[in-house]
């Protein structure tokens, strides 16, 4: 008989279990393993906390504005639509027709303008014709007192040619006939002639001097009348031009006139309707530049005065953010710093936000406090071609970027600051 044999097989199969050895005292090096780790860890914190920034912001309400505005047709008294030509939303040419529209001071307005257009052209069709008369009559009268004068003129010289040719043959004849006196004075005192001889020569030096002065006076005589002639003639074509150029001269003051009633008269429209057309007594708004429509009157035909009838905007693209800041933010609002836009009509959990950045600030506050800030938009993402004046949301301005020591020490500076105030 075995020793075995009274035992059980797991007995004497197996003496011991594994489960039974003692465990190794792995507490050191769990404890080693976790201050490494919360080395490593505390390491990469601190580095966090030096080196990554955090961005420091403020979160303003905002409204979107364009760089023209639009074109606002409200006028001062009720005015009536006879027809629209379009709708909202709708893009207008230059000179296309937008509405049709009428009122009691229209039609006063529209009577005045026709009176002063068919002014112009009657004058244009009937003055000028009878001006034009007038204007030829005194032209044919400065050419024929200019054919006179120059009549007068070449008789003028003709005298002068002649008295010339003249005064050399009566100057000879008076010389010779001095010296002729002068000889027989001398031969009658030698009694080489007799006194009837040196009589008959007294005479012909008396005739040749009376000749010369004679000639000489009818000369002067009729060169004086005729120059008085031809100076009649000058003052008569200067007194005829002179007219000639007060007609010309009432004639543009007419016509000015005229011109300036009418200019007048559309003026008072087109200042308070701007650029317009007539059709069967009516008053047709035309566009004055091309762009969108983007609000047109949909009530009753009766606009009321001061109601906006039809908006218009000229440019699409400018857009900007106009933001209201208060004063205790402002000191902190600098150019160039990075903001995101947030509209209210697109969530941003949906539709993401508006990059942009400060593009200037006001430098005083308005009536309400508060200073105006401007962001312009560098990237739409998203929204892209989608926004429109009007819209409104919250902008965020990224004021700083601080690490978190630099918040964590700026927290402590301020608590430090309150506590010694306080004391």
């Amino acid at each position: 008989m075995s020793a075995t044999d009274e035992l059980a097989p797991q007995q004497y199969g197996k003496h011991y279990w594994e489960e039974d050895i003692p465990l190794a005292d792995v507490r050191v090096k769990l404890m080693r393993q976790l201050l490494y780790g919360g080395v490593v860890v505390f390491t990469i914190l601190m580095l966090l906390g030096a080196f990554v920034k955090f961005p420091d912001q403020v979160e303003l309400p905002f409204v979107l504005k364009n760089e023209a505005p639009d074109e606002t047709y409200n006028f001062p008294y009720p005015v009536y639509v006879a027809e629209k030509y379009i709708a909202a939303g709708s893009e207008v040419k230059e000179g296309q027709p937008l509405m049709k529209i009428s009122s009691p001071e229209i039609v006063v307005l529209l009577n005045n303008y026709e009176e002063a257009k068919k002014n112009l052209e009657n004058f244009r069709l009937r003055k000028n014709m009878s001006i034009n008369n007038q204007r030829e009559i005194i032209t044919t009268h400065i050419r024929e007192t200019q054919n006179k004068l120059a009549a007068v003129k070449a008789e003028l010289a003709s005298l002068e040619n002649t008295w010339q040719s003249n005064k050399e043959r009566l100057e000879f004849e008076y010389s010779r006939a001095e010296k002729k006196l002068a000889s027989d004075k001398e031969l009658y005192k030698g009694k080489y002639v007799s006194e009837n001889e040196l009589k008959e020569t007294e005479e012909k030096y008396i005739k040749a001097g009376d000749a010369r002065k004679t000639a000489k006076l009818t000369y002067e005589k009729e060169s004086t009348n005729l120059s008085a002639i031809a100076s009649q003639y000058s003052l008569s074509i200067l007194s005829l031009n002179q007219e000639l150029d007060k007609l010309s001269s009432d004639t543009k003051f007419d016509s000015s006139a005229l011109l300036n009633q009418l200019e007048t008269t559309k003026n008072r429209i087109s200042n308070t309707f701007g650029n317009f057309d007539i059709a069967e007594g009516n008053l047709v708004l035309k566009a004055t530049k091309a762009g969108l429509v983007t609000y047109v009157f949909e009530g009753d035909k009766e606009v009321q005065s001061s109601a906006i009838l039809l908006k218009i905007n000229h440019k699409s693209s400018g857009l900007y953010s106009s933001v209201s800041c208060p004063p205790t933010m402002i000191g902190k609002v600098r150019k160039n710093q990075i903001a995101y836009l947030k509209l209210a009509t697109f969530p941003a959990y949906e539709w993401g936000s508006v990059k942009g950045h400060v593009a200037n600030f006001s430098m005083a506050n308005d009536e309400k406090g508060d200073f105006t800030v401007r962001i312009d938009m560098d990237d739409y993402r998203k929204l892209n071609n989608m926004l429109q004046p009007g819209l409104t949301g919250n902008v965020t301005i990224v004021l700083h970027e601080r690490t978190f020591f630099q918040y964590f020490f700026r927290a402590l500076k301020k608590t430090y600051y309150t506590v010694t105030m306080n004391n």
